[in-house]
């Protein structure tokens, strides 16, 4: 569990002892150490500066400084050894939860640097929205930022929580019993389950996407084939849209755009098959309309594949495309792990 405190001076040389963050992440070193974050900004008037601990360990901090007219900054930085897994996010909606609670605060803004992909998404699923853009020197160098910021309205609607879909994608026949049966990781279908059945529970739209192949004679998924059909679990539970593609993409000539818009949507999650085929390419999809995208490791699979550009195991495709998704286009996390956090 993850709860803040006030930072105190002997937290400070914990964090500027903190290793350094991965090369992707470099150009934030800076704000951990001596003349960082904390040193510019911990005396200034008006600061808050938080400490978030896990069982007592310090795994990040946050910073608010309140400005005139009801308009707080805000900041954060995780240990390096824990970007990832959801940490950052239930950092920014304790930070922000505190920060509202301030009767005069009507809105909180920061800013993120443009290349820092991930963090972008995290705060547009949060209701974060972009506001401008700036070139700030850090360090010596120009760096280029998108300026966001969230109304007190728009956290109070979700209490900040990302307006979220389930995308089941493709969890039919012919992955179980017919021409492809997916053998990697073992209980994705299990797992499948429980972010649908979580769902449910946590009022969160599920939308199932089935998959056909028209042509006469298709080999896999023919159109009105036992193959096509989906899953008789995936049946048995609800769904509050069922689509049907003919493309690997699962935006592609279907209505699933116009429904996120019309509902809403900030954050979509994947589950289903197969992971290096059509969740690939959904969540790639997904990722460039603009949406925050969760990948559910263990909750996708797929099985060997062998072609003229040679052989590859199912547990290494599967890792590759995972190690993929994270390095941009989406947050890498097990089921049990998004459940936690939903």
């Amino acid at each position: 569990m993850i709860v803040l405190r006030l930072l105190a001076d002997a937290d400070i040389p914990v964090i500027k002892s903190w290793p350094h963050y991965p090369p992707e992440f470099a150009g934030l070193d800076y704000s951990l150490r001596d003349g960082g974050w904390l040193d510019t900004h911990r005396n200034e008037p008006g600061t808050v500066v938080f400490a978030a601990t896990e069982n007592g360990k310090l795994v990040g901090f946050s910073l608010l400084v309140q400005g005139l007219e009801g308009v707080s900054e805000f900041m954060v930085a995780l240990h390096p050894e824990r970007i990832g897994g959801g940490l950052g996010r239930t950092i920014v909606r304790l930070t922000l939860a505190r920060g509202f609670s301030c009767p005069g605060t009507a809105r909180i803004r920061l800013i993120v640097r443009k290349n820092n992909f991930r963090a972008k998404a995290l705060y547009t699923s949060l209701h974060f929205v972009r506001t401008g853009e700036l070139v700030k020197e850090i360090q010596g160098d120009p760096v280029a930022f998108f300026e966001m910021e969230i109304t007190r309205e728009d956290f109070t609607k979700g209490e900040g929580i990302m307006k979220q879909v389930l995308l089941v994608i493709d969890v039919q026949n012919e992955y179980f019993s017919g021409a492809l049966p997916v053998t990697y990781p073992e209980g994705s279908l299990g797992n499948i389950l429980k972010a649908m059945d979580h769902a449910h529970s946590a009022r969160m739209p599920v939308v199932v996407i089935r998959h056909t192949n028209p042509a006469p004679g298709a080999p896999a998924f023919g159109q009105g084939s036992p193959g096509a059909d989906l899953h008789p679990e995936i049946k048995k539970r609800q769904a509050d849209l069922v689509i049907e593609k003919h493309y690997p993409g699962s935006f592609t000539g279907t209505e699933l755009s116009a429904w996120l818009k019309e509902n809403r949507i900030t954050t979509v999650t994947i589950a289903g098959y197969m992971t290096q085929m059509c969740c690939d390419t959904t969540a790639r999809q997904a990722f460039h309309e603009g949406y925050a995208v969760n990948f559910l490791s263990d909750a996708t699979g797929t099985l060997s594949i062998t072609n003229t550009a040679g052989s590859v195991s199912a547990a290494d495709l599967h890792r590759a495309i995972l190690v993929t998704q994270q390095m941009v286009f989406s947050r890498v996390l097990s089921t049990a792990e998004w459940i936690a956090e939903t």
